[in-house]
Formats: C-alpha cells, sequence, structure tokens
C-alpha cells in the first residue's frame, strides 16, 4: 500500500469512529478538506475510493490543465497547500517530489 493510501485510510478510519475532523487534521498534518474529501469517497465507492487513481511515475501538469489550476485558485477564498496537493492529486493525478512546485503554482494567477 502507498503511503498516500494509509493516510487517506487512516484519516478515514478515524471520522468513522467519530473524530472531529480538525483532530484528525492535527493527528495526520492534513486539511479538515483532505479528512472530508476520502470520507466521502469511501463512503460512495468504498476501499476502491481512497485508491491511487494511477500506478507509476506522477505525471506533470500541461497547459491546459494550469489554466484550469488557476481558475480554480482564482475562485478560492483562501490558498492551502494541502487542498492544492490533494486537488491536483484528484483531478490530474499530479504529484511532485518538491514543495516549491506547487508554490510555483500559488504565484501563477498572480492575485495579490
Amino acid at each position: 500500500m502507498d503511503a498516500r493510501e494509509l493516510k487517506r485510510a487512516i484519516a478515514v478510519r478515524m471520522a468513522v469512529e467519530g473524530k472531529f475532523y480538525h483532530e484528525i487534521s492535527k493527528i495526520l498534518g492534513v486539511s479538515e478538506f483532505f479528512v472530508g474529501h476520502w470520507k466521502k469517497q469511501f463512503q460512495t465507492k468504498g476501499i476502491e475510493g481512497i485508491k491511487l487513481g494511477h500506478k507509476g511515475s506522477p505525471g506533470y501538469l500541461t497547459a491546459l490543465q494550469k489554466t484550469e489550476v488557476i481558475e480554480w485558485l482564482k475562485n478560492k477564498e483562501y490558498w492551502n497547500l494541502d487542498e492544492l496537493v490533494t486537488y491536483l492529486d484528484r483531478e490530474f493525478g499530479a504529484i511532485y517530489k518538491s514543495k516549491q512546485s506547487y508554490y510555483e503554482l500559488f504565484d501563477l494567477p498572480k492575485i495579490s
């Protein structure tokens, strides 16, 4: 099992057992969005819902995908790194090794 899948499974189990999202968030070092999203995935799709959608090397974003990310960021009230990581993984299967790559995406919309 991949470490990301394990983290998803632990978050879901804790949520199902009644722990509050903010507690799980602090324990696992993830956003509350992450917890809620994977719990919902588990409830609708079972164990398949928390498995990675791809295997092998993660991809990078195409120009069109970057445009979609920029639009998504522009519609957010605030930006959260964990939420961006989850969004890119879920929507595009893109996972960067360096946090700097995520921060560069935050710079793209040119919003102060």
